[in-house]
């Protein structure tokens, strides 16, 4: 909650040059040229990607010699979208194709030695990476003294030195890469594999068909890992949004059935589909999830139900050791580190994003695995995690990831000496100015709060990262009533004499005081919500100001 503050104050962001604007001038701002009018015919080219024609004649020769092709992917959900983007696609093209993952707890993440033996005695030939591979340098030279060729696709950071016994290596990050937009997520490099592909196996009309068909896949992806919804992952993201209604996949279908309306935004993916499948790699296998995507029998029941299961039980564990983490944690250092024995692999990475959320700092989660560490990394967006870990790689058993989120592995023996040296470093940063501003869009008067508002915000859909949904505030906002909202107590919604109505979402802990005011200042976003039949204008809390 914020201390009654002015819009200048030193949280809260507001442009005064805004306050005569309307709020659709505002937002063309965050858009060049034409691109709102962009649909999937205006995706870039694949070929522009680097090596994409030297991947494109090496699957295409696998296909005819009919060599045994492994798809090689990372357990993430954009791994796993990709994944199945790939199989569904190579299965359609009669190519001689499976997959194979490490286990993150035995394995570790990315590529070894010993897969390339287990391949070799299988007779692979050919191994396409997904999500993992760049790093994977003394890996790929050992798989060509097997006469294993190795595509590489990824969409991490680029080290200096990559691996040149690749075939390929397809990732937009490549500083000697031309391709015009550099945030793809690995589905976005999915696709444009498969696009690429396409090309050569399909009539114009089927091919067409085909692109539309798959890419409310690669839109999951993309939402999941957290890229920028511009350029052509809005594209992607916009035109999975009118293909998801009639996945492909039954599973998606079923997962989605009475739970969209006819106005859809990329929360659809976010809060129904994510979290769903990122269960399933966290605390199970992956292939669940892989198997819900590309199974299209009713045997699908059975596999939702337990993904269900494996969720729930995700959100019960994340309580657990977030709370524990915030009783042991110190927060005076500019990183944070929380490691346990007992700590699930799977929910690391998901205590760190809320310890960095909750802090606005750096945050290292780390499990005890015998005689090493595994960690996952997260952080604002004013700070680089994999840069500054790129200067301690000596430390790690292996390590990558992108900007603010990365992993690694590290011994026990060499942790304590880690810890010291990268606390000491980031506290010589000033992060002192480094607060978690609300960057209010315009202030708005109860009498702008209609339908027509509505209206403009939809133009500019889908909202995500780099351009978020509108932010606006009220103030001096006149409270006619505050009660709880359902007979958990945990959510409050805030009337008007007009009738405008407010939810603050676990704001109940605010009950009490808003009883006790009059007026308040009010930072929040809308939604439109329709029940039975009859729409709603409702904004949702970001924040209040007592």
């Amino acid at each position: 909650m914020q201390e009654k503050i002015s819009i200048t104050g030193n949280r809260i962001q507001f442009d005064p040059n805004t306050l005569s604007q309307d709020i659709e001038t505002i937002l063309q701002t965050r858009f060049q040229n034409n691109e709102l009018e962009k649909g999937i015919t205006d995706l870039y080219d694949p070929y522009l990607l680097k090596d994409m024609d030297k991947a494109v004649e090496r699957i295409k020769k696998a296909h005819q010699e009919n060599e045994r092709v492994i798809i090689f992917w990372d357990y993430d959900v954009d791994g796993v979208t990709s994944t199945s983007i790939l199989m569904h696609f190579f299965k359609k093209i009669g190519l001689q194709v499976s997959y194979r993952l490490p286990n993150r707890i035995t394995d570790g993440y990315g590529m070894k030695k010993y897969f390339m033996d287990e391949l070799a005695s299988l007779w692979v030939t050919l191994v396409i990476t997904v999500d993992c591979g760049t790093r994977d340098i003394e890996v790929i030279q050992y798989a060509k003294t097997l006469w294993i060729d190795v595509i590489i696709t990824d969409h991490h950071a680029v080290p200096e030195i990559i691996p040149d016994e690749a075939i390929a290596i397809i990732n937009p990050k490549r500083k000697d890469c031309q391709y015009p937009f550099k945030e793809l997520s690995w589905a976005g490099v999915a696709f444009k594999l498969m696009k690429a592909l396409a090309k050569s196996f399909f009539p114009t009309e089927k091919y067409e068909t085909y692109l539309r068909e798959t890419i409310d896949i690669v839109a999951i992806g993309t939402v999941a890992d957290c890229m920028p919804l511009v350029d052509e992952n809005r594209i992607i993201v916009l035109e999975g949004l009118k293909q998801i209604k009639q996945s492909r996949s039954l599973g998606v279908r079923k997962l989605i059935e009475e739970k969209i309306s006819d106005d859809l935004d990329a929360d659809i993916f976010w809060f129904l589909i994510w979290p769903r499948l990122n269960a399933a790699w966290r605390l199970d296998t992956p292939y669940k999830a892989v198997n819900l995507l590309l199974n299209n029998s009713e045997s699908v029941d059975d596999v939702i139900e337990d993904i269900e299961n494996i969720n729930n039980k995700r959100k019960s564990l994340t309580k657990l050791f977030y709370e524990d983490a915030l009783e042991n944690i110190k927060t005076q250092n500019n990183i944070i580190f929380y490691h346990s024995e007992k700590i699930e692999h799977g929910i690391i990475g998901i205590v760190a994003g809320k310890l960095t959320e909750k802090f606005y700092k750096p945050s290292i989660v780390l499990k005890d695995e015998w005689e090493k560490l595994v960690a996952s990394c997260r952080s604002p967006d004013y700070f680089s995690i994999v840069e500054y870990l790129e200067k301690y790689k000596e430390y790690f058993l292996h390590f990558g990831g992108h900007k603010q989120a990365a992993g690694f592995s590290i011994s026990k023996a060499k942790f304590n000496e880690f810890q010291s040296v990268f606390t000491q470093e980031l506290n010589s940063l000033d992060f002192s100015l480094q607060k978690k501003k609300i960057e209010i869009d315009k202030i708005l008067s109860t009498d702008d709060f209609w339908f027509s508002l509505i209206a403009k915000i939809n133009q500019f859909k889908p909202y995500g990262i780099w351009n978020t949904k509108p932010i606006f505030m009220f103030q001096n906002f006149e409270i006619e009533q505050v009660e709880y909202l359902w007979k958990t107590m945990e959510h409050i919604t805030i009337k008007n004499k007009f009738g405008i109505n407010i939810l603050g979402f676990w704001f109940w802990w605010y009950y009490e005081d808003i009883k006790k005011v009059k007026k308040i200042d009010i930072i929040f976003d809308i939604m439109e919500d329709v029940w039975m039949g009859k729409r709603q204008i409702k904004a949702k809390i970001i924040d209040i100001c007592l």
